[in-house]
């Protein structure tokens, strides 16, 4: 089994009212092009988690939220992602920034087409009687294939 390779923050802005969720419409990586995801990306070395949120949601959406709470931690051999929450009417002002298309979707109706986890992270992300942050693991020991493949040495 490979190290680890990535380290991805999973950043879902919601509005205040907790409805919708800001999310976007995936061209890459390959395996995600024409899905939804929420925003995110790699947390680059020595940044923080709440740093990495803040600079993806800005890249993505073009809003600016410093106040971030990590409520899942998600451990893969190739990855581990960590999901962090936000609720902020800023998100009313998400727009697409990049060449993905970013836009709110109403947390009861997610889009057909959003990556699968999804359907369960919105919900947990919503949860305020759970402990956080929660983590879980892959059941795929070599991984499970939600990211792209590790560099080759």
């Amino acid at each position: 089994m490979p190290p680890r390779a990535f380290d991805y923050v999973l950043a879902l802005l919601f509005t205040a009212d907790s409805r919708e969720v800001v999310l976007v419409r995936k061209t890459r990586p390959a395996w995600q092009a024409g899905r939804v995801n929420g925003l995110g990306g790699k947390i680059r070395d020595g940044e923080s988690l709440a740093a990495a949120a803040r600079r993806e949601v800005l890249e993505e959406a073009g809003v600016d939220v410093e106040r971030w709470e990590e409520f899942l931690v998600w451990h893969d051999p190739v990855y581990r992602l960590r999901a962090v929450r936000a609720f902020d009417d800023v998100a009313r002002q998400a727009r697409t920034a990049e060449d993905q298309e970013v836009f709110l979707a109403y947390v009861g109706a997610l889009p057909l087409n959003v990556i699968d986890n999804l359907r369960w992270i919105v919900p947990l992300a919503l949860d305020r009687d759970v402990a956080i942050p929660i983590e879980v693991r892959s059941e795929n020991p070599s991984g499970s294939g939600l990211t792209e493949p590790p560099p080759v040495p």
